[in-house]
């Protein structure tokens, strides 16, 4: 009888206790920033701005899909300078030389991350066809032992928001 009675007592305290609901109020789309918990000296937000630039196309059949063209390849060049930014590149290099002249070279450049909760900021079309693109990504990290890691994607946190938190177009400090 004991054992129901605890039984009884403890899903009882699982069912008022255990379930909570909770809201997310990230800022950004996806949910990607938020709240970590614990303490606020142990949490950055980086900021990494970037200005992609796309040209219109020559071959475009109208003018409006060469506008539209030029902003997609904007936006595109935007995310690729934003992975070299946060991810690095890889670069591969090979040259074969002979009797004093270089016969063939190739450099190979490759960058690849998955990017989430990427602003657009702006799209302004400019001169000669010339359109440009501002993105933003805010990265929160949190301080583990003597290294900066990137938390918070796809759950439920908030933004900290304070002035000696927030650092521009760079990494942690």
């Amino acid at each position: 009888m004991k054992k129901f009675v605890l039984l009884l007592a403890a899903l009882l305290g699982l069912f008022f206790f255990g379930c909570s609901t909770s809201q997310s109020t990230a800022s950004s789309p996806g949910g990607v920033l938020g709240s970590p918990g614990g303490n606020v000296d142990n949490h950055k937000v980086v900021s990494f701005y970037v200005i992609g630039k796309g040209l219109e196309p020559e071959d475009a059949l109208t003018k409006g899909e060469a506008i539209l063209m030029a902003e997609r390849a904007a936006v595109a060049d935007g995310y690729r300078q934003l992975v070299e930014k946060v991810r690095g590149v890889y670069v591969d290099a090979f040259m074969k030389a002979g009797r004093g002249t270089i016969n063939h070279d190739v450099i190979q450049v490759h960058t690849q991350s998955w990017l989430r909760g990427t602003e657009i900021m702006e799209i302004a079309p400019g001169e000669y066809g010339i359109t440009t693109a501002r993105l933003r990504l805010r990265i929160n990290f949190s301080k583990d032992g003597m290294v900066w890691w990137p938390v918070g994607l796809g759950q439920n946190v908030k933004p900290v928001v304070s002035s000696n938190n927030l650092i521009t177009d760079g990494g942690p400090s």
